[in-house]
């Protein structure tokens, strides 16, 4: 089944590194504030739900440069790779500049709806206000990254979240303690760090992008500041449902942390721990998912169908090997890798039953990213959208049901969420099996290059 994985190899591990690099940001921040203060800790949980779930719609529709890109390349029409290419660096920019002038001027009027309460609404206005600078240089470095990934090229990709985690960890010890005649900033100091490393990354994507031999396409500036809308079009539409169906999972994630905040000041910032935790799962097989996207686009461009099929599930195979171990890993050490976090030691026995119950939605959870990837990379990007709908429901419904008519608190969250991954990885493993012929004949046909 694994043979011949070569080029998932290639390009998934770059980026399995990179954004293994990027959630190290949040888990380094986490860890410093929660030793300090349990309130940074939990201000910092709140913060990153409503900023993770734009940020992730605003990347998802990105996304539909992507998929354009490796498909012109796999039809070797480099000429319209380079155009979508190009008309991408604006038109990925305009959303992240309005999701900034929400965040910043509306995030205090957000967390009350979330159920924020003092201090910790103070804490989190300040971090999220900070952080939301970044949303300026969003759109180019999806940009860069969508043109690298639809090539195949994701060595940079690497390389630039090694250095800018590297960058975040000694400005975090400089800005959050306090060093070199630096003031101690403490919460502030961590945005401030994020922010400052994140932006370094810019100067490194563009030149890697405007002038490295290895891209087959030359990307003009004047181009770029032209912009073309019509063809942006044929991105944004593409793009746009898998922005919605990050839109709609995060809508999900909101209503159960806002649902936690009426529970405890902290449930929500054990809640958003163990996802983030949880996350590196994710992230450890998320390149072979992104793999998966670009390799079935390519081969849709060379009509090469069953091909296409073949190569996402041998990505599929590889996540599942990557969620047994770290599942393993997970429910042997539960109270070790808890104890990186916060020293309090009541808090670790109590979540240390939820880290060991959250390996079990690791499975159905990787069937659903690593199959809606490839999905997406075929051109389809609705199907995904159409179950996040179904999921968006459950969740809201079942997570208030199981938290407060049965009583459950956080157990009814997690339960919640391992019924609905199970539910959707079902409903979308057979679509993509037992219904591959329309499934992926049809996107194919679509495809006009």
């Amino acid at each position: 089944m694994l043979k011949g994985s070569g080029k998932i190899f290639t390009i998934a591990i770059p980026i399995i590194v990179q954004q293994l690099s990027h959630h190290m940001q949040i888990l380094v921040d986490r860890a410093m504030l929660g030793h300090i203060n349990p309130e940074f800790f939990s201000a910092v949980g709140n913060s990153l739900v409503p900023y993770s779930a734009v940020n992730s719609v605003i990347l998802a529709i990105c996304s539909g440069a992507t998929i354009l890109i490796a498909q012109s390349v796999g039809a070797k029409n480099y000429s319209l790779s380079c155009r979508y290419a190009e008309c991408s660096f604006i038109g990925n920019s305009i959303f992240p500049v309005i999701a900034f002038l929400f965040f910043f001027f509306g995030s205090p009027f957000l967390f009350k709806i979330m159920g924020v309460q003092s201090p910790v609404l103070e804490y989190a206005v300040s971090y999220i206000k900070i952080t939301s600078f970044n949303l300026f240089i969003v759109g180019i470095i999806a940009t860069c990254t969508s043109i690298l990934q639809g090539i195949g090229l994701t060595r940079i990709i690497m390389v630039t979240g090694i250095i800018t985690n590297v960058l975040n960890i000694l400005f975090d010890w400089i800005l959050i303690y306090g060093k070199f005649g630096f003031p101690a900033m403490n919460i502030e100091g961590a945005a401030f760090a994020t922010l400052i490393s994140n932006f370094t990354a810019v100067p490194f994507f563009l030149i890697y992008v405007l002038k490295r031999k290895k891209i087959p396409f030359k990307i003009k500036i004047r181009n770029i500041f032209k912009f073309d809308f019509k063809l942006y079009k044929n991105v944004f539409k593409m793009g746009i449902p898998s922005g919605g169906e990050y839109a709609l999972w995060s809508l999900g994630n909101l209503f159960v942390v806002s649902f936690l905040n009426r529970i405890d000041i902290m449930a929500a910032g054990i809640y958003t721990l163990l996802f983030s935790i949880k996350g590196l799962s994710v992230i450890l097989y998320a390149g072979f998912a992104h793999a998966g996207l670009t390799l079935a686009g390519q081969k849709t461009g060379e009509k090469e169908h069953k091909q296409a099929i073949n190569i996402v599930f041998k990505c599929l195979s590889l996540a599942l090997i990557v969620c047994t171990v770290v599942a393993v890993i997970f429910c042997i050490f539960p109270k070790d890798i808890l104890g990186l976090f916060t020293s309090d030691i009541l808090l670790v026995n109590f979540a240390s039953p939820f880290l060991i119950f959250v390996t079990l939605v690791m499975f159905p959870q990787a069937v659903n990213i690593v199959i809606g990837y490839g999905i997406r990379g075929t051109g389809d990007t609705r199907w995904m959208f159409y179950t996040q709908i179904l999921g968006t429901i459950l969740v809201i419904t079942l997570s208030y049901i199981l938290i407060f008519s049965a009583g459950l608190g956080l157990w009814g969250v997690f339960i919640t969420f391992l019924a609905d991954e199970f539910i959707r990885s079902i409903i979308n493993l057979l679509r993509f099996w037992k219904g591959r012929e329309v499934f992926f004949l049809k996107p194919f046909e679509r495809v006009n290059i």
